[in-house]
């Protein structure tokens, strides 16, 4: 059995991660940008906002920056008009912002500085780091791209038509795309996915989803896999068939631990059973791709992003170090388990369910890793889903009823395990491991991305998981 990862001084040093600094959580604050645009950008004072104002979607920390994503909407000769703005906040003490410009509101070089929020906003401009997109959200080129995919891919199909959805969009970074087929003829791949990505995540799932299509893996029933139908390198588009699924286990997770009803947490229960006996699946399918990943490289990817914090918030690193030692001791006290082909970024949300059958998707950071990382990494997200679940619903649980529903957590994370362990060898200590960093690294994102209502929950799974004693002995 592991001792108690977390005694008292490391339990106080975590109090640092309790609550953001007022210049940090003051920008994502209902309605605070549209009051501070109406305020400093006469302009759009006296024009007026459409009834959705200023929406702030995307605040993060990047190197030694804090990154802002913004959509604004305006009504223009009785139009509603949406204008995105990027730009930096700048914590205290940074250099003063550069003077606003003349040019108006919407137009490329317009810019300017909200200073009670301390904001520098500017008109975005094309994303050129995914240069393919535009073709790819368009109908008619899309419709052609994918009819020589699919040839290509052995399909002898005809593309009538096909209707692009965009699922998932960061700029700069990527976009996922669903397209409902339209054949004219014989039937094909429906829907079809295609991503593109504005680093090597696209190859990385393209070498590892070839791979596992060539194993048993993706024909014995045990796990249902994509098909993977083209990559395209100079482009990085990725093109994969479907994976069919009704639910995802995030959405059974969240509704069954919201229900709290015996019927549909057994169905949760026997979905994670399922799950688990997937993974297991996945992990000893024998397919060789990718890059290895061990959790010295995770140690220091959460080292990185303290150290980005560090630049504004300089107390947070001091207050990691306690735990982060005694994860560094748990690691050398319990050697790692044999390489397997790992999903590496494992979670409900991947996991599709259709019909009783398992499906998973999202091959993106693929890697050949220890199983504990894709189970300590699921279950970290298991107990955020359960969490941030009442969140959601406007009634968190607390004291009591805060314990009780982190104690059904644990015993639904270690049934998952228990299933997992009935089919495949994992070192329990290692599980602990991986699972406690990813629950530091969720936390760390939720300031790195300025999430406040997820700051007090995920500090709360931490303390709850990480200060138990071993979650199973080996």
């Amino acid at each position: 059995m592991t001792d108690s990862l977390v005694d008292g001084d490391v339990q106080t040093a975590l109090d640092a991660f309790a609550e953001l600094p007022d210049w940090l959580a003051l920008v994502t604050a209902p309605g605070r940008v549209t009051e501070s645009l109406r305020r400093f950008v006469p302009e759009l004072g006296a024009s007026g906002f459409g009834p959705s104002g200023a929406t702030v979607d995307r605040l993060r920390a990047k190197g030694t920056e804090w990154l802002v994503h913004c959509r604004v909407e305006t009504i223009r000769e009785g139009r509603p008009s949406e204008t995105v703005l990027v730009g930096r906040l700048l914590p205290p003490g940074s250099a003063p912002a550069p003077e606003d410009s003349t040019v108006p509101f919407g137009e490329p070089g317009w810019r300017c500085y909200l200073p009670d929020l301390r904001l520098q906003l500017e008109v975005e401009v094309a994303d050129g780091a995914l240069p393919a997109l535009p073709s790819l959200v368009d109908a008619r080129s899309a419709a052609t791209f994918l009819q020589q995919v699919l040839r290509d891919a052995g399909h002898e199909v005809t593309v009538a038509g096909c209707t692009p959805d965009v699922v998932r969009y960061k700029p700069g970074s990527r976009c996922t795309i669903v397209y409902r087929m339209d054949y004219g003829g014989a039937p094909g791949p429906d829907p079809l996915v295609v991503k593109t990505h504005q680093g090597d995540k696209g190859r990385t799932a393209w070498e590892a989803m070839r791979a596992l299509w060539a194993s048993p893996v993706a024909h014995d029933g045990l796990v249902i896999l994509a098909e993977p139908l083209a990559y395209l390198p100079d482009d990085r588009v990725l093109v994969q068939g479907p994976v069919p699924g009704t639910r995802t286990l995030k959405d059974l997770a969240r509704d069954a631990l919201t229900d709290g009803s015996v019927d549909r947490l057994d169905e949760l229960r026997e979905s994670l059973r399922g799950t688990a006996m997937a993974l297991a699946a996945l992990h000893r399918s024998g397919a060789e791709y990718g890059r290895a990943m061990a959790w010295d490289q995770e140690l220091a990817e959460v080292r990185e992003v303290l150290e980005r914090l560090d630049h504004s918030v300089p107390s947070l690193s001091a207050a990691a170090a306690p735990l982060l030692d005694r994860l560094e001791r748990l690691h050398a006290s319990a050697p790692p388990d044999p390489l397997v082909s790992a999903h590496h970024d494992f979670r409900p949300a991947q996991v599709l369910l259709h019909e009783g059958r398992i499906g998973f998707i999202d091959f993106d950071g693929a890697c050949r890793a220890e199983p504990a990382l894709d189970l300590g990494r699921f279950r970290a997200k298991l107990r955020d889903i359960g969490i941030s679940a009442f969140c959601a619903t406007g009634r968190p649980p607390v004291g009591d009823a805060l314990e009780g529903h982190l104690r059904l957590l644990d015993d639904l994370c270690d049934d998952f395990l228990d299933a997992y362990r009935r089919a495949a060898r994992v070192t329990a200590d290692r599980v602990v491991l991986w699972e406690t960093t990813d629950l530091l690294t969720g936390l760390l994102h939720a300031w790195t991305k300025v999430r406040t209502a997820r700051v007090g929950p995920r500090l709360a799974i931490l303390r709850h998981a990480a200060g138990a004693p071993a979650l199973l002995s080996p």
